[in-house]
């Protein structure tokens, strides 16, 4: 009984070591797996830390590659000041003097241009002081075409004319006019000529079309100023005389000659006074044929039909309307 209670524990404290053996054995086995992921781990850590330190430097060329260059001169006009210090400047320059307002002025000048080019300042100056320089200039100029106005507008007139439809204004010769008129009447530097020579009239064309090649303010203007009597005569072919004449835009020959003018030519050349059709649709003479005078050919207008033709009725109208008609027919009159 008592070898049986031995071998039973005996039996016992056996199979216990073999328990406790196979939990060790098992927990080892357990143990390996996580350290060799520790293991992994770190190995990860450190191929990640080289991959890094490799990467640094391409990192830091990236952020070198982004530096400015060098300061150089930057142009005034595509940087301009910020508003605020506009504003500053202002405030800064409204509690000084005059006197302390130009070295202000000049002192930051000298600091913000120095080491500039002698170009660079020159740009730096205009687009600084652009203002100061584009106001008294506008100003002078003002003046000086309201000057300019004002004498021209004053100066007498030796003649004013226009001829319509030229065919071609180069080989058009003013100077039948502009010289041998105004020597013919010894006219001095106090007179002017007044003209137009770009127009283009006829009856089956509109102004508007007719404008589209040359100045269309002329073709706003010219029919007003005929009605205030500014042109003294125009010239012009037989299409032309007919929308002039259907137009309004000039008179009739009873209407626009002195009496004496008028009596000389029904007289004298009555074969040259000319019909055109008024606005009524009846015909009434409205023109003076001059198409085989010195004056014409000369003159030149690039048509063979050539007519004058007047716009004009005041005093000063039939002043000089009697004295181009006396150049262009030689009538020895005493003007």
């Amino acid at each position: 009984m008592s070898n049986n209670k031995k071998k039973k524990k005996k039996n016992n404290h056996t199979s216990a070591t073999s328990n406790v053996q196979a939990k060790k054995q098992t927990a080892v086995q357990t143990a390996k797996p996580a350290k060799a992921q520790n293991i992994e781990t770190k190995q990860e850590t450190v191929n990640t830390q080289a991959a890094v330190e490799k990467k640094e430097p391409v990192k830091v060329q990236t952020i070198e590659n982004k530096q400015e260059p060098p300061h150089e001169f930057k142009d005034p006009r595509k940087v301009p000041p910020k508003e605020d210090l506009k504003i500053e400047d202002k405030l800064e320059f409204a509690t000084m003097s005059r006197k302390e307002r130009r070295a202000a002025k000049r002192k930051r000048l000298k600091e913000t241009t120095e080491g500039m080019t002698l170009v660079q300042k020159l740009q730096y100056f205009l687009y600084a002081y652009k203002m100061e320089i584009l106001l008294p200039l506008i100003v002078i100029i003002a003046i000086s075409l309201i000057v300019v106005a004002f004498f021209r507008g004053n100066k007498p007139i030796a003649l004013s004319y226009a001829v319509v439809n030229c065919e071609d204004l180069e080989a058009l010769d003013p100077s039948v006019i502009e010289t041998d008129y105004w020597n013919y009447y010894s006219f001095d530097d106090n007179y002017q000529f007044q003209k137009v020579l770009d127009l283009k009239y006829d009856p089956s064309t509109s102004p508007n079309e007719a404008s589209k090649d040359t100045e269309s303010g002329n073709y706003i203007a010219f029919p007003t100023l005929c009605d205030e009597n500014y042109y003294d005569i125009i010239i012009t072919n037989k299409r032309g005389l007919e929308y002039l004449s259907e137009s309004s835009i000039i008179h009739t020959l009873g209407e626009a000659l002195p009496s004496d003018l008028y009596d000389i030519f029904t007289a004298d050349y009555n074969d040259r006074i000319t019909t055109s059709p008024a606005y009524t649709g009846k015909s009434a003479p409205y023109a003076i044929n001059i198409s085989d005078t010195d004056f014409a050919k000369k003159l030149n207008p690039g048509y063979d039909d050539v007519y004058i033709c007047f716009p004009g009725v005041s005093e000063d109208n039939q002043k000089r309307v009697k004295q181009i008609c006396n150049f262009i027919f030689d009538l020895g009159l005493e003007l």
